[in-house]
């Protein structure tokens, strides 16, 4: 009997269980939006790149400062040179080690050292002041780099998610159409094999109900891979059910003439925005290479104790001095300077076809734009159109005054109109939000105002 207990209870949570494991997940633009911004890994990518830049830069400023190190030393051996210097150091020497004999063959004798060392960089005719510059420009960069990342992954999850709700939309209209559409073409087949209707009009019916439903095939299974990039890109679980809903029929509208959104390309996109801190930069880099050559002032200082025991008395003694330093012969100069000048140039050409690709780009999107503002009127209109000829035709099909073929034909019209309809209003929202994009002012703000959040 217990066992007969534990089974049911262990049925019922395995039940309830797979129950929550299928649940589908309503999920609002909003949210996703700020999934995705919290998951995607490229967006953390350039966030680190933010750290390396900012550390770089204080590597660089690290140079001003003075290096100090300690060092502890043991050393033991009877060679002349260094018996007589560890004597001196040591502050042990006495007049019997003037002896000739002594100073040709000495004793063997150990000195343990500790000393402390120090490096301070003075002047480099600004070597220093340059790496630091051209490290807060790549910081300056690695930001832009980050923002425009993370308007790609706005970019990215909208596009998913419009698409998600676009075909789930659709589908109420096409299965309704579908089901209607079976119930049709099995009545009708009972009425050929009566001899009732015409078979031309029944084949030609169930051919046209057989587009349609590989039409819905089709949707589901871009349903099916949509659910699936929907999950991906958040960072969930792939196979986890989604419901999701926008608002297509509400307006929308852009301001601005194609000209003023090449101007906010040109000057605002943020990829020409973190190129044109890279090229600054390695400006900056290119004219410290060509000064490389220049001597560099340095102070330094050694502070010392040597004895001949540990725990001994000994001599501390210290050096202190300033010194300069020039290549005279560096045979790589001249390589190092024309490769930042190559460099630059590279940049450089790189930074114009991003600007001409920016402006192509905008004014590309925008007349796009213009066409589908002026075809979704129409498609408006289209799609108003068939659902009323099909409100018609329903009862006259009723009636014997339509044919099979005529209704299923009319219902595939109703289907293709209203889903270029939602095609058009999904791409009239896709292309503003590229228009922005282009123009480095996109934010979540933005993009939930467009798809009515």
């Amino acid at each position: 009997m217990k066992f007969l207990q534990f089974l049911i209870s262990l049925t019922i949570f395995l039940n309830v269980n797979i129950l929550q494991v299928q649940a589908t997940e309503t999920v609002s633009y909003k949210d996703y939006l700020q999934q995705v911004l919290d998951y995607y890994p490229s967006l953390k990518k350039e966030y680190a790149n933010i750290e390396k830049a900012v550390s770089q830069k204080a590597l660089a400023a690290s140079a001003r400062v003075p290096q100090l190190w300690a060092s502890a030393k043991f050393e033991y051996g009877d060679d002349p040179v260094y018996v007589f210097g560890s004597l001196l150091r040591q502050n042990k020497f006495s007049i019997d080690d003037f002896a000739l004999g002594r100073l040709n063959s000495p004793s063997p004798r150990s000195d343990n050292s500790g000393s402390i060392e120090g490096q301070w960089l003075l002047f480099d005719f600004f070597q220093t002041s340059s790496r630091i510059k051209s490290a807060g420009l790549f910081t300056e960069s690695a930001q832009y780099q980050a923002e425009l990342t993370k308007m790609e992954a706005i970019l990215a999850a909208s596009e998913v998610y419009s698409r998600l709700a676009l075909i789930q939309d659709f589908r109420k209209i096409l299965d309704e159409a579908v089901g209607d559409g079976n119930k049709d073409v099995a009545a009708a087949e009972s009425l050929n094999q009566k001899g009732l209707i015409l078979g031309a009009d029944f084949y030609l019916a169930r051919m046209t109900q057989s587009k349609l439903m590989q039409t819905r095939n089709e949707i589901l299974a871009q349903q099916a891979a949509l659910s699936m990039a929907f999950n991906i890109i958040r960072g969930k679980d792939p196979t986890l059910p989604v419901e999701v809903s926008l608002d297509f029929r509400k307006p929308i509208n852009l301001e601005g003439t194609a000209q003023q959104w090449i101007v906010k390309a040109v000057d605002n996109r943020l990829d020409l925005k973190a190129m044109g801190k890279l090229l600054e930069a390695q400006g900056v880099e290119a004219n410290r290479e060509k000064k490389s050559f220049l001597p560099k002032v340095s102070a330094y200082g050694l502070a010392d104790e040597h004895v001949h025991r540990i725990g001994s008395s000994g001599g501390a003694n210290y050096v202190v001095g300033v010194k300069a330093t020039m290549n005279i012969f560096d045979p790589g100069y001249g390589a190092r300077v024309k490769l930042a000048k190559a460099e630059v140039s590279r940049l450089l050409n790189q930074y114009q076809v991003s600007k001409d690709q920016a402006a192509k780009d905008t004014a590309e999107t925008y007349y796009r734009l213009e066409a589908i503002k002026s075809n979704v009127l129409l498609a408006i209109k289209v799609r108003d159109d068939s659902k009323q000829a099909s409100g018609l035709m329903l009862p006259l099909y009723r009636e014997g005054k339509r044919s099979i073929d005529q209704m299923i034909s009319l219902r595939v019209a109703l289907v293709e109109s209203y889903e270029h309809w939602l095609r058009l209003e999904n791409s009239l929202r896709q292309c503003i939000l590229s228009l922005k994009f282009y123009a480095g002012e996109l934010n979540q703000q933005q993009a939930e105002g467009i798809y009515g959040q």
